[in-house]
């Protein structure tokens, strides 16, 4: 009898560690399989999201000097440039110090912009963070040759036809400006990255050309209003620049755009970059433009 319940004991127990084993073995290969499955859609998204909003400037596969921004920089290298082990990375106020990690620098370069650039802070024109964190990981993807042969082949030629859109700008010299207000405007305009985003004739770029914007007959982009539908005058572009806005669904359709129509993004918060005395200048040196 004693004998018989020893087995009996032996063998629940064995059965029950041979269902822990496979259930636990199951329950592994489960989480495996589904942050794999998270990674990719991840991946994924963060692959459309910079396709909309980093391509045109940082180029379809990272490679920097976009269709749009000659001078963007790449980012399908930082690992090399920025990552453990470079100086950027370990001197006593890099990269390690205050971000943590280099996917941690990217998300914050995303959120905040860089001041002085044409990079906006996407964080203050409406990008969630999921979005953020997405594209992070996509930039990230893009390290150590991660980007297929086939995608570079894709993105020159991308890149060969979206170039092929943008007219080539005439360098005309600019006449001396007598007012120094429009001066100091003028270099601000060039230094702060604005230069960065729009001409100063009347042809697109990543935002509108500014061309005309203080005539009667205002830009071609939008005529005598902002693109956050606002009249143009002093204090409405003033706040503009300040605070953003504006882009598909929020102000009237662009005429020129370069996808045809109403297709500009928001203009970017630039209250962190500009205070309100270089905005006056930039407005002097805008209201020089003609058509």
């Amino acid at each position: 009898m004693t004998k018989n319940i020893a087995i009996s004991l032996l063998f629940t127990v064995a059965t029950v560690a041979l269902l822990g084993y496979i259930w636990f073995g199951q329950t592994s290969d489960r989480l495996v399989a589904t942050t794999q499955r998270q990674d990719a859609q991840q991946l994924e998204f963060g692959q459309r999201n910079y396709e909309q909003y980093c391509a045109a400037c940082h180029g379809l596969a990272g490679e920097g000097a976009g269709p749009q921004l000659k001078s963007a920089p790449p980012l399908n290298s930082l690992q090399t440039g920025k990552g453990p082990g470079t100086e950027a990375f370990t001197t006593t106020n890099g990269i390690q110090k205050k971000y943590g990690s280099l996917r941690n620098y990217v998300e914050a370069m995303i959120t905040n912009g860089i001041r002085g650039t044409a990079m906006p802070a996407w964080k203050q024109q409406g990008m969630r963070d999921d979005q953020i964190r997405a594209i992070a990981a996509y930039v990230m993807a893009m390290q150590g040759g991660a980007v297929s042969p086939v995608a570079k082949s894709v993105a020159a030629e991308w890149n060969a036809t979206e170039t092929a859109k943008i007219p080539t700008p005439v360098a005309t010299p600019e006449p001396p400006l007598d007012d120094p207000q429009a001066n100091a405007g003028r270099d601000l305009f060039r230094g702060r990255g604005c230069v960065g985003c729009h001409n100063v004739t009347d042809k697109p770029a990543v935002g509108p050309g500014l061309a005309g914007l203080f005539t009667p007959e205002g830009t071609v982009a939008y005529g005598t209003v902002l693109p956050n539908g606002e009249e143009v005058n002093d204090a409405t572009v003033l706040e503009w620049i300040k605070v953003g806005g504006g882009g598909p669904g929020v102000g009237p359709d662009a005429n020129d755009s370069p996808t045809g129509g109403g297709e500009y993004g928001p203009m970017p918060a630039q209250a962190g970059v500009v205070n309100d005395e270089e905005i006056g200048q930039i407005i002097a040196y805008l209201k020089t433009l003609t058509r």
